[in-house]
């Protein structure tokens, strides 16, 4: 169980071990010349499994029970302030600021010194968002419909066998996007659930697969391999936008739940929210708060496949 002991330890390696710039960010440099990837986690402050990951991983590296044979990583815990709180945010969503941050509040400010840390270091081949879900416990790959680089990426280092492909509209201000177009290969992996006992497992296996596939560990350790030839693939329609007292009408909603056209699937003190055509709820949020940018997704699903 992952406790506030837990995440003040966590929080105080961050800051003993900042070594850059930009605060709570620690570079592995290597004595070879090769790729810079930059690893992300508590972009949501509740989300804790890419931060118990990237401390697991900088330990084995300072143990030597890992070396990395070229190019640096960054590791970067997103939102320090919510995650010492455990909250998803402080003012406002730091995975929807990095189009126009806002210099008043504590996620635009810090979204912009990410953004500027970004363009400093050029040439960054990839970045990892970790993240995790509160509604089920499965494992997601989420990208930019369209971005061919990104999708590759993730058929490079992930087998997990469901995506999530947005248009740039339904999430606006989205960290990987900010980093796609400075042509920086990104992908988000939702790790399982905000509690999972497998998330942190979840999170460093991705990390390690992103640094082998850029040949930056030893040989010995591999890129998993795909087992099947298609991918289920939820495309968005459209984000679910929250008025005051946001409530899904729907018992057990999760990713997957199938509406019909005309269905009315939630409410708030403004209006019903109606499915505009045959579709799926995707990554819906179990508690929606008034400042939300979204609640959730509707999503058409496809069969990806996959050219081997």
């Amino acid at each position: 169980m992952y406790t506030e002991a837990s995440r003040k330890e966590d929080l105080a390696y961050f800051q003993t071990h900042n070594n850059c710039r930009l605060p709570f960010c620690i570079e592995v440099a290597s004595n070879r010349v090769g790729a810079h990837v930059v690893v992300v986690g508590a972009t949501h402050g509740n989300e804790p499994a890419g931060v118990k990951a990237m401390v697991a991983f900088h330990q084995q590296v300072q143990n030597g029970d890992l070396k990395l044979e070229s190019g640096n990583v960054s590791l970067l815990l997103g939102n320090p302030q919510a995650f010492e709180k455990d909250q998803r945010y402080i003012d406002r969503d730091l995975n929807r600021s990095f189009k126009e941050p806002d210099s008043t509040a504590i996620e635009g400010r810090r979204a912009c010194n990410i953004i500027q840390y970004l363009e400093r270091n050029r040439g960054i081949a990839a970045l990892l968002d970790l993240h995790s879900v509160s509604i089920g416990d499965f494992k997601i790959c989420v990208y930019e419909k369209g971005n061919r680089q990104s999708l590759e990426l993730t058929l490079g280092i992930s087998d997990i066998p469901l995506h999530f492909a947005y248009h740039p509209a339904h999430m606006p201000g989205a960290l990987i996007t900010a980093a796609d177009r400075l042509k920086i290969g990104s992908l988000i992996v939702e790790c399982g659930n905000h509690r999972s006992k497998q998330g942190m497992n979840t999170a460093l296996k991705h990390m390690q697969a992103l640094l082998a596939h850029y040949r930056m560990l030893p040989a010995s350790v591999e890129a998993p391999q795909r087992r099947g030839l298609t991918v289920d693939q939820y495309e968005s329609i459209s984000a679910i936008k929250p008025g005051p007292n946001f409530r899904f009408l729907i018992a057990d909603v999760a990713t997957g739940t199938k509406l019909s056209k005309g269905q009315v699937f939630a409410e708030d003190d403004h209006q019903e929210h109606t499915a505009p055509q045959d579709c799926y709820i995707v990554v819906p949020s179990r508690v929606v708060k008034a400042t939300d940018v979204d609640a959730g997704f509707l999503g058409s699903l496809n069969m990806l496949k996959i050219n081997n």
